[in-house]
């Protein structure tokens, strides 16, 4: 599954922590459907959220 790191969390300070890996349920054109730590859903702009780089392979 693809994770994002989160780089502003402007309005959803509660759900989400500047600096750590989330997972992506759906990536669509400008925003991310990403679940937090509690296992809650979100629909957030892909400008607050960077892929994290595949480079364990």
């Amino acid at each position: 599954m693809k994770k994002v790191i989160c780089t502003n969390n402007e309005g959803f300070e509660l759900e989400f922590n500047v600096g750590e890996e989330y997972e992506v349920e759906r990536e669509l054109d400008t925003t991310y459907i990403v679940i937090n730590k509690l296992g809650n859903k979100h629909t957030v702009f892909k400008t607050n959220f960077e892929p994290v780089e595949e480079s364990e392979l």
